[in-house]
């Protein structure tokens, strides 16, 4: 009874720089050098399916464990995302598991020291905790670790109110109601919850009627010159007051700059 084929032996051996080549006839198979250096190969020598298969195996980990230092060296990686990369290696699972399990083996992923990083380093920038949420979502933390965190209200207080002298410095060119609005919003974009917000904005520097008076009178030139060039009378008028309020003003503020221009500056008989 003739006996089963037990495995390919290599014909031909090539060894280039970056793999190492085995010919088996008119089939090849590509290797990594360090998958190579694990067994002795030579021409002539037999290897079974399951040694082939090691040895394409080993080869990809390899491979894909250097692809996974190279993006480690451009920053930090959560297990999930490190998966999400090496799949699209088009690696199998396997594969995949064996390299995860390398990187934490050598602590180069751990998705506990990737949540204290993104942490201490928002908590220095003075980031509210939904913000924080949001990053470490979107870097691969799952919802059930994120709901095991806990954000100081004390905290997001402080890194607010740390975050209001350059917001109000930004926005200091607006009228003084659009200011604070302005600020509530940035720092909602900031990550604060909208009480921690409104709180803060009890902290804005009181409204300066003089300084409010010198922007609106600004702002009533740039808006009545823009404007003068499509509308005349009383649909100028009517369109640079809405202007006015859709910039924050008061309604006494803009009643008293509008007192200051008579109808004749406006064409209106």
């Amino acid at each position: 009874m003739p006996s089963k084929n037990t495995g390919k032996t290599i014909t031909r051996l090539k060894i280039n720089k970056k793999n190492v080549v085995l010919y088996f006839g008119k089939e090849r198979c590509d290797i990594s050098q360090d998958a190579y250096t694990t067994q002795y190969l030579f021409v002539g020598k037999t290897l079974s399916n399951k040694e082939i298969k090691e040895l394409k195996d080993f080869s990809l980990v390899a491979k894909l464990y250097k692809h996974a230092i190279s993006l480690l060296k451009k920053g930090r990686y959560s297990e999930w995302k490190m998966r999400e990369k090496l799949y699209a290696k088009d690696a199998n699972k396997y594969s995949v598991d064996k390299v995860v399990e390398k990187l934490k083996t050598n602590g180069l992923i751990s998705d506990k020291a990737l949540v204290e990083e993104v942490i201490d380093y928002s908590t220095d920038k003075n980031i509210g905790k939904n913000k924080i949420l949001k990053d470490l979502s979107e870097k691969g933390i799952f919802e059930e670790e994120l709901n095991k965190l806990s954000f100081s209200t004390k905290l997001e207080k402080q890194k607010a109110l740390k975050q209001l002298p350059r917001l109000e410095k930004k926005y200091d060119s607006y009228s003084y109601e659009k200011k604070k609005q302005h600020i509530y919003s940035s720092l909602l974009n900031l990550g604060f919850d909208s009480g921690v917000a409104l709180e803060t904005l009890n902290n804005i520097k009181p409204k300066n009627n003089k300084d409010e008076s010198n922007k609106i009178k600004k702002d009533f030139i740039k808006i009545k010159q823009r404007l003068s060039k499509k509308y005349d009378g009383k649909t100028l008028f009517m369109k640079v007051t809405a202007a006015l309020r859709n910039k924050g003003y008061s309604y006494k503020d803009i009643k008293e700059i509008l007192e200051e221009n008579n109808h004749d500056d406006w064409g209106i008989c």
